[in-house]
């Protein structure tokens, strides 16, 4: 029997193990989606517009390993693009699927809207082809080959891809599928794989001092496992860069914390920076990462894993999976002695919250640590919800998303969203400031139709209090119009499903904790902070950004002052 391309392309998606689909309706991707509703195996959600939609993509397919975006042409595709680059920038892999004008039109050069009523129909498809790993437009000539190939790439790069599919083409018969979509890795390279793992080993056993960095890259490409049981296997401790936040378990003896340079705790910055075999796993040393470029690392101590290649001091491997070199290492090494020097419980002794004090970030951030369960998951937005929420010290299984490199404002509503969706047994603590809520609070319309209950954060500062530690504390730019938070959200809560708490101190904030017990309906907890009140790491590396940003208009200041 055959099956029409649009089914085949559902098809492929749920192999892959896409569950939800997220995306606007629009009337070039009507037929498509019509069919994902009649096929049954993927669930679309319509999302407030697309930028959110993105987002939430984003959201759950860290979760869920992958995820679908389905928007139409022009005007819904470039709305999401800003969400696609942050995905491509945190190794995110989502599965763009654009609603494209039926193929005769496009090929007529007709002047429809949705367009620039120019009559090109390459733009569209350019502006993708900066943000994916692979792009095409799917025809009835080439469907299975070139569904397949952008597919198998997405998997394999783990980063956003692009399929343009018109009107017409969805409805297209094709033959139906009767060979599984190819998934695996590519293999190493046996000579390379087998001189990689002698090098390696080799650098390992002599080294006095090893230590692991991981960045995003351990979690996306699922390497975490293997890299702790070739830590626990040697002794090796393990570090990490801030997107690596909650990869490895935080307290696992061996996990030592986040390296950010200058920024970090003086065992990690010591352990890290004095290796002599430094195994970096993916790492890329960004501004946010690395506390603004103060990292000070022997680049002759570091061995640079990258998802397919490495390189041991002047040596290149471009043929090596990371995961099969992991493995080999396994019964390579074994250390009788681990590093004891490394062991421990890492967390920094925290006095209690004066109970008469201001409520500030200081008294808020201990009561979440101990409000926290295994198994949590945490998504956090930029600014000072990320930079506190990054410092917590995290049960077993807990997972911890968060933007760090693009920094979008707004990112983790939606996104929240598509983490309920992907793990819905799992407990969701949202972080996010009042700037960032408005930014995308229609989202919470979608969390509370879908019956989605996580714990929001609105940590209420008045304002943009990251850009405001930055340059212009009291300019108006950096001013937001308040909301009656919990007003807003009983306007977009129609079955008055959502639990709204205002904290202002220490009690409140106890007992609105002690509410979320009751974990078959949502809750808002707005926290009530002073306009400049931060943590100190943010603090600090606002400071640095403003002289890295500015120096020139910051020594001006200086010499008005004089």
């Amino acid at each position: 029997m055959s099956i029409c391309i649009g089914e085949y392309l559902l098809a492929r998606l749920s192999e892959m193990g896409v569950r939800h689909m997220f995306g606007v309706p629009g009337d070039f991707n009507l037929w498509f989606l019509e069919q994902t509703i009649r096929e049954g195996s993927i669930n679309f959600i319509g999302c407030c517009n697309e930028l959110n939609a993105a987002y939430a993509a984003d959201g759950y397919s860290r979760l869920a390993g992958i995820s679908a975006l389905a928007t139409t042409y022009g005007v819904g595709e470039l709305a999401s693009l800003s969400a696609i680059a942050g995905a491509y920038a945190e190794r995110v892999p989502i599965v763009c699927i654009t609603g494209a004008p039926p193929l005769p039109a496009m090929q007529q050069r007709a002047l429809l809207h949705h367009t620039l009523a120019d009559g090109n129909y390459e733009n569209m498809l350019n502006c993708y082809r900066e943000f994916t790993v692979a792009q095409t437009r799917i025809e009835p000539t080439n469907a299975r080959q070139e569904i397949d190939r952008v597919l198998r790439t997405c998997w394999i790069e783990k980063r956003p891809v692009y399929l343009q599919l018109p009107s017409d083409v969805a409805g297209v018969r094709t033959e139906p599928i009767t060979a599984p979509l190819d998934l695996d890795f590519p293999a190493s390279d046996p000579t390379q794989l087998a001189r990689a793992i002698s090098r390696v080993s080799d650098r390992i056993s002599r080294a006095s001092a090893p230590a692991f960095l991981l960045d995003a890259d351990a979690e996306r490409f699922d390497l975490a496992q293997l890299i702790v049981l070739l830590a626990e296997a040697n002794g090796i401790p393990m570090a990490y860069l801030i997107p690596a936040k909650g990869v490895i378990d935080e307290t696992h003896p061996l996990a030592i914390g986040i390296y950010r340079g200058a920024g970090s705790p003086p065992e990690v910055r010591q352990a890290i920076e004095n290796s002599d075999c430094l195994i970096c796993v993916g790492t890329r040393f960004t501004d946010v990462a690395t506390g603004l470029f103060t990292h000070q690392l022997d680049s002759k101590s570091i061995i640079d894993l990258q998802p397919f290649g490495l390189r041991v001091g002047k040596e290149s491997f471009n043929a090596v999976g990371t995961a099969e070199l992991l493995s080999g290492l396994l019964t390579k090494n074994h250390r009788t002695r681990p590093f004891l020097a490394y062991l421990g419980p890492r967390s920094v002794a925290r006095g209690e919250p004066d109970a008469n004090a201001s409520f500030t970030q200081a008294a808020f951030w201990p009561c979440i640590e101990k409000f926290l369960q295994p198994g949590d998951v945490l998504v956090s937005d930029t600014g000072t919800s990320f930079f506190a929420s990054s410092n917590l010290n995290l049960p077993e299984g807990t997972t911890f998303i968060g933007q760090p490199t693009w920094g979008s404002l707004g990112y983790a509503l939606p996104a929240t969203l598509g983490t309920c969706l992907a793990a819905p047994e799992r407990r969701h603590l949202l972080f996010l400031g009042d700037g960032a809520f408005q930014m995308t609070a229609q989202e919470l319309s979608t969390i509370l139709w879908r019956d989605l209950n996580p714990i929001i954060f609105l940590l209420n500062n008045d304002g943009y209090t990251i850009e405001r530690l930055i340059y212009g504390a009291d300019s108006s730019y950096n001013d937001i119009n308040p909301w009656r938070y919990g007003q807003f959200s009983a306007a977009v809560d129609p079955r008055e499903r959502v639990m709204i708490h205002c904290v202002r101190n220490e009690a409140e904030l106890q007992s609105a904790l002690r509410a979320t017990d009751d974990s078959t309906r949502p809750h808002l907890i707005e926290i009530i902070l002073p306009r400049m009140d931060a943590p100190d790491s943010l603090v600090r590396f606002a400071k640095k950004a403003a002289e890295f940003d500015f120096p020139q208009l910051l020594e001006e200041e200086i010499k008005q002052i004089k």
